[in-house]
Parts: C-alpha cells; sequence; structure tokens
C-alpha cells in the first residue's frame, strides 16, 4: 500500500466533499439508531475492542456512533480515516506501532490502537464523507471472508447515511414551499407552521393577500412520508393556481369542485384522499367565505366569549369521482381568532375527542398567532404526536 497520504486534488473537489458532509452530518439524528445498531454488530462480529462511524470535513473527525470509545470530535489528521477517505478504498491496517503513516498518531503512540481496518462511506455522488472503522488493542488482519463482511456492514451504514440526508433535503425542500413571511396588516396577523411526523409529510398550509381579500387554506393528504408529501405538494399547487379567482370573488365550493377534479387521477392511482379547509377572508369587513371538504378542523375564537366550528358535511376530495363541494359564510369580528389545524394536533390534546374547549383556552391566551404556534409547538415536545401537525391563525386586532 502507498506510504504516501494522497492530498485533495482541487479546491473544487475540496469543495463538494465539504458540501457531502455537511449534508450527511445534517441527517445524523435521523438515522443515529440505525447507525448504533452498525457499529454495535460490527463490533460483536469482528470480536474488536471498539468500532465507529468516522464522518470527516475539512478538519475534523466526528463520531456519531461508536462503541468502546467516546463519541465526539476531534483533528482529522490525528486519525487513520484521514488517510482512508483520501485513498478512497477500504484500508486494513494489521500493526499500526511500525507502520510510518500511523505510528505517531495519538491512539497508537499511546498504546490504545494496534489494529485499525477501515472501510470509506460514500454519498450518493460518490464523494467519501466518512468511515466504517474497526480498532484493537493488539495485533490482527482480516481474512477475504471478514473483509466482504466489513463490505456489506459499510454499504448498510452507506444506505442509512444517504437515505437520512436525502430525506432532510426533502424536508427543506417542503418546507420552502409554505409561505414564511407572517402577515402584518392593517390590523390583521396571520401566521402558520407545519411540523411533519416524520422528515416530510402530506400536510401543507398556505395563505396570501390579493387586494384585500386573505385566500388561505390547510390540507391533509391521508398517511405520512414521501407518497403523502407529492400529493400534498400537488394540492397545493393546484388550489394555489385558483387565488387570483378567489380573491377576486368566486365561489369556493365551485372552485373546490374544480381543484377536486384535476386532483382526482391522482388520488385515485395512489389510493389517498385529500381533506381541506380553504377560506377567503375580506380585510376591510371580515366577511369570510369558506369550504370545508371533510376536514372540519377550523373555528372562529370570539372576542365576547365562546367559538364557532367551522365544519361542513361534504367529503374529502377523492372519495366518490362526482361530489361537489359547498361554500358557506361567516364574519370575523374585531378581536375575533380563526384558527385552521390539521388532526395530528389531536395526539397532543387531553381530550382528542372533543378538542374545541382546550384550544379555545389555548388560542385565548396567546396573543398573537406567533405566540399561538409557540404554545403548539411545546404542546409537541411534551406528547410526540403520531401525525403531521399544521396550524394556521388569522387574528383580527381590536376590540
Amino acid at each position: 500500500m502507498d506510504d504516501v497520504v494522497p492530498e485533495v486534488r482541487s479546491g473544487e473537489e475540496a469543495a463538494a466533499r465539504e458540501r457531502a458532509a455537511a449534508g450527511i452530518a445534517d441527517a445524523v439524528d435521523a438515522a443515529h439508531e440505525q447507525l448504533d445498531r452498525i457499529t454495535r454488530l460490527a463490533r460483536k462480529l469482528f470480536r474488536v475492542d471498539a468500532t465507529s462511524i468516522t464522518l470527516l470535513d475539512a478538519r475534523h473527525a466526528w463520531l456519531p456512533s461508536a462503541q468502546g470509545l467516546p463519541t465526539g470530535t476531534l483533528p482529522r489528521r490525528d486519525t487513520f480515516c484521514h488517510t482512508t477517505q483520501a485513498l478512497g478504498e477500504p484500508m486494513v491496517v494489521p500493526d499500526a506501532r511500525g507502520d510510518e503513516r500511523f505510528s505517531s498518531l495519538p491512539v497508537v503512540a499511546g498504546g490504545d490502537v494496534v489494529f485499525y481496518a477501515g472501510h470509506p462511506l460514500k454519498d450518493h455522488l460518490g464523494n467519501v464523507v466518512g468511515t466504517l472503522c474497526l480498532f484493537h488493542g493488539s495485533r490482527r488482519d482480516l481474512d477475504d471472508e471478514e473483509r466482504a463482511d466489513l463490505a456489506d456492514l459499510a454499504a448498510w451504514a452507506e444506505h442509512e447515511l444517504v437515505s437520512s440526508s436525502e430525506m432532510g433535503q426533502a424536508r427543506q425542500v417542503q418546507s420552502a414551499l409554505f409561505p414564511t413571511t407572517p402577515v402584518d396588516r392593517d390590523g390583521w396577523l396571520v401566521d402558520g407552521f407545519c411540523l411533519p411526523a416524520l422528515a416530510v409529510g402530506g400536510d401543507f398550509f398556505d395563505y396570501g393577500v390579493g387586494g384585500d381579500v386573505l385566500h388561505l387554506g390547510v390540507g391533509d393528504v391521508m398517511g405520512k412520508g414521501t407518497s403523502a408529501a407529492l400529493l400534498g405538494a400537488g394540492a397545493r399547487s393546484a388550489v394555489r393556481a385558483t387565488h387570483q379567482a378567489v380573491v377576486a370573488g368566486a365561489d369556493l365550493g365551485v372552485v373546490a369542485t374544480q381543484v377536486a377534479r384535476s386532483l382526482l387521477p391522482d388520488l385515485e392511482g395512489a389510493g389517498a384522499f385529500l381533506t381541506l379547509t380553504e377560506a377567503a377572508v375580506d380585510l376591510d369587513d371580515g366577511y369570510t367565505r369558506w369550504v370545508d371538504a371533510g376536514a372540519g378542523l377550523a373555528v372562529i375564537v370570539r372576542a365576547g366569549g365562546g367559538y364557532e366550528v367551522l365544519a361542513g358535511e361534504d367529503r374529502p376530495f377523492g372519495v366518490l369521482p362526482d361530489d361537489h363541494w359547498s361554500e358557506h359564510t361567516s364574519v370575523l369580528d374585531p378581536g375575533d381568532r380563526l384558527v385552521i389545524v390539521s388532526d395530528g394536533i389531536l395526539d397532543v390534546l387531553d381530550d382528542p375527542l372533543d378538542p374545541w374547549p382546550e384550544i379555545d383556552l389555548v388560542v385565548r391566551r396567546s396573543p398573537t398567532p406567533t405566540a399561538l404556534l409557540d404554545e403548539v409547538r411545546g404542546l409537541t415536545r411534551r406528547r410526540a404526536p403520531l401525525d403531521d401537525v399544521t396550524v394556521l391563525a388569522v387574528y383580527r386586532c381590536g376590540s
């Protein structure tokens, strides 16, 4: 084996590796349990003192999963993995004490490590972003079968890292589709969020102002994960495409029926359905038009006391091909608050069968939509939801 460690060949290559390492590192939390399984199995299978999965950036080595040694960060040049990454291929060092590349490493000079074996872990572009490592305190080697086993475990670790990284990127893309700037206009405040149960989910929300009309909606595709997220993105785009018609006064029932027709092939093909609450609020007088497609999870908390649940009798999209949807009306008076949620919030409330009294209390003690979102985040930390949680709040200021 070549005694000279190849250096990174260009700044461009170094930058690519740095970006890859950052993307993988961001995803490690999601795959942590699986990585621990791999390092535990490797330690048992190879009967070594320690194992690790080590990630590398330009200056540091990070051990997100390790057995028999502490996790944490150390300078990458103090590691065997620095060389494994540079070579880009599996490396076995039977006795590091006699190998001039490694004899001065702190773990070798201190007598902790004699044997090392490492298999590079690559991202989907082929960048080496880490290694699966074996360490032992005495001299040994790996036979052909053991080397094949190490390659299999490395492939598993690589799959977990890459899959988690891709899901993390998907989460960022989905989050970028949602509104990021709250509305603060002429005594009206609007804000919302979506917390997927997995990396991505089937919930979506949207809002926008056209002229003096606020157009908003919350949708929930049956299911969780990637397939629901894809359907949700398509549904959000279909609803958003109606924005100009809605703010111009188009009947929301007619609009909803048109959107349902356009989504029907996708929903039927996936065996899914979509619940939706869509509304248009006149910012001059609070006149509110709304349609409920099987959701029933919108409420107006009245400034003077009490609340009005906005629930129609229409079915979700995708249930029956010839369904129609109807527009309903209400009014948001000064001080009133309209809140639309998805059914994931029921997982964090004390009484999911009758959620409105608790939601009423939470809304009343939250002076702004942003404060309400913080309150709901707190609820999800105390009681983990099994489904996506989406909240959209419209506050009309005044009394």
